[in-house]
């Protein structure tokens, strides 16, 4: 079939690889009609036993093409031809597959092992017969699930639908691990705004986390091994700086104590053994600071490339010394470790690590667009190439494109962060990643969707499949959108670049000072872009997912206002009086439109400096 006009302008981050073959029992350029004058041409086929990944794909290929077409292709375990065959095949790579032909039939076939083959494998479940049925459908049908929900699966309608399989379609993901946080995707959900919903697009973005019950271990989790009562009976494991006990619970402890190691490994195997499934368990520090610096800590303390007191050797130090254990007592089990916050730069030199421990940077000074800082961007892939040269295992972490916003403000896509960032982590071979995305997805969808596109194709055209987005979302008024985007892009940038690059907790909060000078200064701006688009919008449903992003400006307006950051009485069509806005509020309950989590999506007044939990 003929690609349409979006895709001829797009293809070049479609994310695969070609390869031109001879297609056995059929010429090049066959067609299948898949669909012809409202009747079914081929079925769907998976084998009677097939594993649940393949019947999923094919329910995923029966529902969008009856979207598409109205027609419904019937799903069998008999042999029939033509067909869309779905087969597993353990040859492939993890997660890949392939689209191919075989006589009368298209085959997408796919790694679907959910076991690994070796028991101390690094292994993910794979689900490649799925991600297989997902490149057939965006690629010959043109279908985008843009967001969670009905409302956000863009779909074209076709009356006959033709496939032309030129070639072998091969794929597979630069990352094993692809994990996208914050979402909704834990939060309590709605009856509009259901979680299911949100795991359903997940899935759709080929997402790790959406699939199967793997937990990357790297949580804060010191206090999970060692008790109170542990210190009580051992003062001497306790930090020579900072509390070792808070609400009932260790803290932090000195990790060169005599004997403290084999407790803590111990605790580690107690807990492995009560959770034999568990793929990994974490041994990362608490959260903050208040590590040790007696005599023997100290001779392994360094300063990191901004001068500050690194404690990296440490904790490396401490992750080997319990990983060997675990590797020695429990062989296949597999840990992870933080490489954060002032631990988060790689000491000169590292020990050896075993091969049972993964470590996760998670680099804390550049959350909440701290990778436009110019100190930051210049360093930022030298020191990813450090990390991977220690651990061959590297998981990344980061809030680069997230900061604290609860008030509607739309944050910028940064074109730059997306451009440098996954595909740093792809070229230093990292395991996986896990990124943050937030669910203020009225606003923010591109820069979930991006990321997620990106975690499997690190090559993405990042600047393209924005511009897609932005077509498929909005119609022909999406130029505007575009520049709005643009203008907070280089708002954004101009901010952090004039901030100082010494990290501090409120640099990632869209507090009063973001407010200020950002948002009350583009608002104007934003309104416009918005009323433009608005009027070149051609249906129904480019409307209702525009209004969405509206929703946003009609709460940022609301808070900027009462901030007195914006005259109260100035001309827009956001304004709301109390009374409305408590109305507008109430009905935006279950809507995916504006940030929720669980404390639901009214979080007060804007803020000054950090936000803090009530």
């Amino acid at each position: 079939m003929c690609l349409p006009d979006f895709m001829h302008a797009t293809r070049s981050f479609i994310p695969a690889l070609f390869l031109v073959l001879t297609l056995g029992g059929r010429q090049a350029n066959a067609d299948w009609a898949l669909v012809t004058a409202g009747k079914a041409g081929a079925v769907i086929h998976h084998a009677a036993n097939a594993p649940e990944t393949a019947q999923l794909a094919a329910k995923e290929i029966q529902h969008v093409i009856r979207r598409a077409t109205g027609v419904e292709l019937r799903i069998t375990s008999s042999s029939e031809s033509p067909a869309i065959r779905i087969v597993s095949d353990s040859a492939l790579a993890h997660d890949s597959f392939e689209i191919r032909a075989e006589g009368q039939d298209i085959v997408i076939a796919g790694n679907d092992d959910l076991v690994p083959s070796k028991p101390d494998t690094w292994f993910v479940p794979s689900h490649g017969t799925l991600f297989g049925a997902q490149e057939f459908l965006e690629r010959f049908t043109g279908v985008r699930w843009l967001f969670p929900g009905e409302l956000g699966e863009d779909v074209q309608h076709h009356d006959t639908l033709v496939i032309s399989l030129p070639e072998v379609i091969r794929s597979a993901p630069d990352l094993a691990v692809r994990s996208l946080a914050y979402v909704g995707e834990s939060d309590k959900g709605t009856a509009g705004r259901p979680k299911s919903a949100v795991f359903e697009w997940m899935k759709r973005q080929r997402l790790t986390n959406a699939l199967h019950s793997f937990v990357t271990g790297y949580g804060h989790s010191w206090d999970d091994y060692i008790t109170p009562a542990d210190m009580e009976a051992h003062p001497e494991w306790k930090s020579s700086n900072g509390e070792a006990v808070r609400n009932g619970r260790v803290k932090f402890f000195c990790t060169t104590a005599p004997g403290l190691i084999e407790t803590f490994a111990r605790r580690v195997i107690e807990s492995l053994d009560r959770n034999p499934k568990r793929e990994m368990a974490s041994i990362s520090p608490t959260d903050g600071g208040g590590f040790c610096t007696c005599e023997r800590c100290a001779k392994l303390l360094g300063k990191d490339p901004h001068g500050k007191v690194n404690h990296s050797l440490v904790m490396l130090t401490f992750y080997k010394q319990v990983a060997e254990i675990i590797q020695r007592e429990r062989p296949g089990r597999r840990l992870g470790g933080f490489v954060y916050y002032n631990y988060q730069y790689p000491p000169s030199t590292a020990p050896a690590l075993p091969d049972n421990l993964s470590l996760c940077w998670a680099p804390l000074n550049y959350y909440g667009y701290g990778l436009l800082k110019p100190v930051y961007r210049e360093e930022f892939e030298r020191v990813m190439q450090r990390w991977s040269g220690i651990t061959p295992h590297l998981f990344y972490h980061n809030y680069s494109t997230w900061m604290r916003s609860f008030h509607g403000a739309p944050l910028p896509p940064s074109i730059d962060i997306l451009q440098r960032e996954l595909p740093a982590a792809a070229k230093q071979h990292a395991w996986g990643a896990r990124m943050v995305g937030t669910s203020a997805w009225g606003v923010n969808a591109p820069i979930n969707y991006i990321l997620s596109k990106q975690m499997w194709n690190a090559r993405l055209n990042v600047s393209a499949t924005l511009d897609e987005w932005l077509q498929r979302a909005y119609g022909p008024g999406w130029r505007h959108m575009r520049q709005l985007d643009d203008e907070l892009d280089v708002q954004m940038r101009a901010h952090k670049e004039a901030q100082s690059p010494v990290y501090k907790g409120s640099q990632y909060e869209v507090n009063e000072e973001v407010m200020k000078n950002i948002y009350a200064t583009l608002f104007p701006a934003m309104e416009q872009h918005y009323r433009s688009a608005l009027a070149e919008c051609r249906t129904e449903t480019q409307r209702q997912r525009l209004a969405m992003f509206g929703d946003n400006l009609t709460q940022l307006h609301f808070a900027l206002r009462k901030a007195g950051l914006i005259p109260a009485h100035a001309q827009s069509i956001f304004q709301r009086d109390d009374a409305a806005f408590a109305a507008f509020m109430t009905g935006m309950e279950s809507t995916f439109s504006l940030y929720r989590d669980d404390l639901g999506i009214d979080h007060g007044p804007v803020w000054k400096g950090e936000w803090s939990a009530p």
